[in-house]
This record gives structure tokens, sequence and C-alpha cells, in this order.
């Protein structure tokens, strides 16, 4: 699996020392989340929940779709419960502004009287890529809305569909959780300050605060080392006196990689990274940013980079001085610089590490990759354990996260290199899995008699793959259940004379037998 990397990073941040106490289970209960498990069941238990130890009597639910919710007995009264879909929030915008939501949200509980609780299920963080990329920013918002308008506000967070990163997020950024024993204090919960701007040594020294007041630290400077603030398992076999990005704002930048399709990198503020800026050769400078994004942490040797994007140099030293000058474009276009002083002088996201290079991409920086496989594995385990509902918003959402194949706008010449075979085969396998969520897609929809959402997502199938026989297959199902005998005949004639393109795949004979079956 691929995992983007982290940089090393000091920051020098003044923490005020009540910031650095565990929180009060009695005062740090604004912000609330609240953990199920069954997608039916979220707002009955919190309901259930609320009611007991929130003595909660008014509820404004925020809901993921836009379909109707049922409210439970006893909640049927006008103003009980209000509830409203994420999308008349803002949530699907693309990109999704979250200072824009709050507001919304804000002004909605403006209207509502002082006791009504706020509770959003976070299964909106699987609507769109951007919602998706951007969740974390919703604990911020989360906790400056439950403090402006002195309000609970409870995040709902589905164990069973979110990914695992969503899940952490959740952990670290509510300081109580709502149970069924009540209210209880998060022990893993960073106060804001923390979680955007702190160490992983001064994230430690906090939760070990938790636990004794006898392992609180007065002084956030103690014991520093050279990489705090990295990712642990990104650091092993490091030496503490490498480099390190010596860069104040460092971890509030966070890059969102979208590999699918196009490549594509986006700043924390919502510009994307212009490969050309730097002046260089706009298509290797990407394929070299693509390549050293699928090592990560163990980087890529100086001589296999030059090999790989200039095989046809006169000589191996001219081939190292073209790639030196590309990776000084390349620092250039993803640190911001436009000259090579200001490269020179200010940080790198791309290091030398002896003979090799490493990317080092901001801390947290989110991957397209990494959160599709995450929703097709999820989407398996729903579908082997009947939970279709489940299966079927996670599918979903890895249906909307491949938007082409891997590094799609990479030359042929460099993906095709096998040699090295660093993107090829996996751009197959991650096909081969988006079809598979095209596949169970249409065969749920299809038990579900909902006739056209299947046939729509075979033709995605079908797009990709003009002899997906899984795709031909519900097809012809879908025909059958809807009496069109013609269109079946139709499809398999479609299945025959893509098969006469091909000369190295058989007839099947299941869907052949499927064939006669449904025309007898």
């Amino acid at each position: 699996m691929l995992y983007p990397a982290h940089a090393p990073i000091l920051l020098q941040i003044r923490l005020d020392p009540s910031v650095m106490q565990p929180p009060d289970p009695s005062a740090a209960c604004g912000s609330l989340a609240f953990f199920g498990t069954r997608q039916g069941d979220l707002l009955r238990d919190l309901l259930a929940c609320g009611k007991t130890h929130l003595a909660m009597q008014r509820l404004v639910y925020v809901t993921p779709t836009s379909g109707a919710v049922r409210k439970p007995a006893g909640w049927a009264r006008g103003d009980a419960l209000q509830v409203i879909a994420a999308d008349a929030l803002g949530f699907d915008r693309v990109p999704i502004s979250l200072r824009a939501v709050g507001k919304a949200l804000a002004d909605r509980m403006a209207a509502t009287p002082p006791d009504t609780v706020l509770a959003v299920d976070m299964g909106w963080g699987l609507q769109t890529a951007s919602a998706t990329a951007n969740f974390e920013g919703w604990v911020g918002v989360a906790s400056a809305l439950a403090d402006s308008t002195a309000r609970r506000v409870v995040s709902i967070y589905n164990r069973s569909l979110l990914i695992d990163e969503h899940l952490l997020v959740a952990l670290r950024g509510h300081p109580a959780v709502l149970t069924a024993e009540g209210v209880v204090t998060n022990p893993h919960w960073l106060p804001p300050t923390l979680q955007e701007k702190g160490t992983l040594r001064e994230q430690v020294n906090f939760w070990l605060g938790g636990l004794s007041p006898s392992l609180q630290r007065t002084n956030p400077f103690a014991d520093r080392h050279a990489a705090e603030g990295a990712d642990p398992m990104w650091l092993l076999g490091r030496r503490a006196e490498e480099k390190v990005i010596p860069r104040e704002e460092a971890a509030r930048e966070r890059w969102k990689i979208r590999c699918f399709g196009r490549l594509r990198v986006y700043r924390a503020d919502g510009s994307q990274i212009d490969w050309a800026a730097s002046g260089g050769a706009t298509t290797k400078i990407k394929t070299l940013f693509a390549y050293l994004l699928q090592q990560g942490g163990k980087g890529a040797k100086a001589d296999d980079l030059a090999d790989l994007l200039w095989p046809e140099a006169d000589s191996a030293e001219a081939a190292r001085n073209r790639l030196y000058h590309s990776i000084r474009c390349l620092r250039q276009a993803l640190d911001g610089a436009h000259d090579s002083r200001a490269a020179k002088a200010g940080p790198s996201h791309i290091l030398r590490d002896g003979a090799s290079y490493v990317l080092v991409p901001p801390d947290r920086s989110w991957l397209d990759i990494s959160t599709f496989e995450q929703l097709c594995r999820q989407s398996q385990t729903h579908v082997k354990s009947g939970d279709l509902d489940e299966a079927l918003i996670c599918l979903r959402a890895a249906d909307r996260l491949y938007t082409g194949d891997l590094f799609e706008d990479i030359p042929t010449e460099y993906v095709d290199d096998q040699e090295r075979d660093w993107c090829w085969t996996r751009r197959y396998w991650l096909r081969d899995m988006y079809l598979k969520v095209q596949r169970d897609t249409a065969r749920i929809y299809r038990a579900r008699e909902d006739h056209s959402a299947a046939l729509n997502h075979c033709r995605k199938a079908l797009a990709m793959d003009p002899l997906a026989e899984f795709a031909h297959e519900e097809s012809m199902q879908v025909f059958a259940a809807q009496g069109r005998r013609e269109a079946i005949e139709r499809q398999y004639a479609l299945y025959l004379d893509s098969l006469s393109r091909f000369d190295d795949r058989p007839r099947s004979e299941s869907l052949a037998k499927l064939y006669k079956s449904l025309t007898a």
C-alpha cells in the first residue's frame, strides 16, 4: 500500500501551560464524539444516550444524505427533532469550505432554543473526494461551534464505514465521548494548538500528563529532538543527526495528493502545485514526483532516476546533470520558490540521503490511493457479512475517488518500465479493484430492483474493460427482470463483438449458459 511520506519537522511553539493539562471531564464536553457501528441504528442509539446522559430534549440532526429520516417514537413532535441534509449546509460543495459550513450551522442553531443539541453524522466525509480529504478540519469547526453557540455539538462516527484516518481524527479531536455508560473524558484528545502545530514529543508529553500529575511537563521545549514531529514509522532506520525541515509553519501545511487520473497536488490553502512554474520539463518533473511518491521513505537512487528519465543520454554523467536540474525545478515547484536562490535558502520537500533522493510531503498529507484501498476493503467486509447499506456507502465513496487510471497523464515510456515496474502493475491492480467496485455495486442495486443504477455501473465497467464478464452478466440479468429479451440478445452480441477483437481471451462458458437460459 502507498502511504504519503512524512517529513521530520522541528517547530518552535509557545504553548499556554493551561493547554498542557488533561481535560476536565465536567468542563470538556462542549464537543463530543459518539461512535456507532450500524448506519440504520445511529440516530436511535444517539437519542437514547443523549436523553439519558445529556438530558437532551431537542436535537438538530445533520444527515449525510437527502433521503427521509424516520423519527423514532417520542421525537415526532414539531421542534423535538429537526433533520437537515448535509448538502443544504454546503458539505457537498467542491472544494468544500468547512468555515462556510460552520457559519451555516451557527446561523441554524441561533434560531433554536438554548437547550438544543447539534448532532452531525460524519458520513458526509465519504460523499465527495474533497470532503474525504478535508475531513480532519471538522473537529476545529465543532469545537468553535460549541464555544460560540454554547451548545453541545455531537459528531457521530460510524466505525464500520469511516476509514482509519477519520477515526483517528475523532480520537484526537474531541475532548469527550458520549457512550452508553455516560459522557467520558477522551484520554486521546489533543488541544487544537497541539494537534495543528505540536511535535510528536509535545503530544506524547500531553498524553502522559493526563495519566498522572507527576508526568506533566511544564516546559514545552524539554527533551526536544531533531526529528520530533514526524510519523514514527517514517523514522525507522533514520539517524538522529539527519537533516530536518526547520519550518515554523510546516505543521499547518498539508497536501492533498490525487493520483487517480491526472496527477494533482493541492496545498492547504486550496492552491494547486504548478509543475511548470519552475520552467523545467513539466512531464519529467511530474514523473519524478510520481516515482518518488511511490518509493516512499526508502527513496530512489539518483542513478535509477537518471536512467528512467534519460535512457538516451550520451553518458551517465550527462543524465545525472539533467537529473540535478530537474530535482531543482521540482523543489521550486513544491516549495513555492520561483528562483534557485529562494529554493536554496528555504526548506525543501526533496531531501538528499546519500546516493538517494527522498520525497517528504508535509505531515498528515492525504493520498487518494490509501483512502480508496481502505474503502474497498471495508466494502468487501460488509458484503460478506450482509450489511449491504454500509457496503453501498463505501462502494459509492470508492467509485467517486477513482477518476482515472493511476498517473494517467504520465507518458507510457516512463510508466511501462519493465526493469523497475514502479507503476504499470500497480495501475492494473487498482483498475481491477475499481472493476470489483462496479461489480458489487451493480449486484446490490439489481437485488434492490434499482435497475437504472445497476446498468449505470455495468456501463462504467464496460467502458474500462469491454470484456468484463460480470458487467455483461449483470446487464442481461437486469434486462431479464425487465422482460426485455431483445436487450438481452443485444448485450450478448456486444460481448461477442468485443471478444472478436481480442485473440487471447476464450469465450465464457458461464456467460453463454446464462444467455441460453434467459432466452430459452
